[in-house]
């Protein structure tokens, strides 16, 4: 006996595929129609509140930040300039500050490139200090050198000659 086989064509899982999608499709097209009613029912009564509030306006609370009560329109045009004079003189004192700390900043820089220059200025003196005493112990050695050194014999002069012959001559003699 054969094994019967089950073989699926590429016909029949396109069939499949597509029963599939169009199960998919409906039931998608059925959830939007829903949506699509409740939001129709939404925006009647919307409509019909809107309509409502146009026709019958409620007063505002007397506790509402727009309308304080008690208070005339010049009090709020006035309390309104109040508050713009001090904003507006809070924002020269911020803008005055943002200056002073730009005008710091520049007069720290100032100050760190002098510092730089002041201290490459020093290291420059200690060399060349350091060189100028190097060259006064070198001369001071000189010194010293010539000074210990014995004098060469200086020559007679011509009329200091006799004179220094004779003193050899007498003191051998003696």
């Amino acid at each position: 006996m054969q094994a019967m086989k089950t073989t699926t064509t590429p016909e029949s899982q396109e069939a499949e595929s597509l029963h599939k999608l169009r199960s998919q499709i409906s039931t998608d097209i059925e959830t939007m129609q829903q949506k699509e009613s409740s939001l129709r029912e939404y925006e009647q009564r919307l409509r019909t509140l809107v309509g409502q509030a146009q026709h019958h306006p409620q007063p505002a609370p007397a506790d509402s930040p727009g309308s304080p009560a008690g208070q005339s329109r010049e009090e709020l045009d006035a309390g309104w300039e109040k508050y713009q004079r001090a904003h507006a003189l809070l924002e020269a004192a911020r803008r005055g500050l943002c200056d002073d700390r730009m005008a710091l900043k520049e007069k720290e820089e100032k100050f760190t490139q002098r510092e730089v220059e002041v201290t490459r200025r020093e290291a420059w003196i200690r060399v060349r200090e350091q060189e100028l005493e190097a060259q006064a112990q070198t001369r001071a050695k000189e010194l010293e050198a010539l000074s210990e050194k014995p004098k060469p014999k200086q020559r007679s002069s011509f009329t200091v000659a006799p004179l220094v012959a004779a003193r050899k001559l007498l003191m051998r003699h003696t």
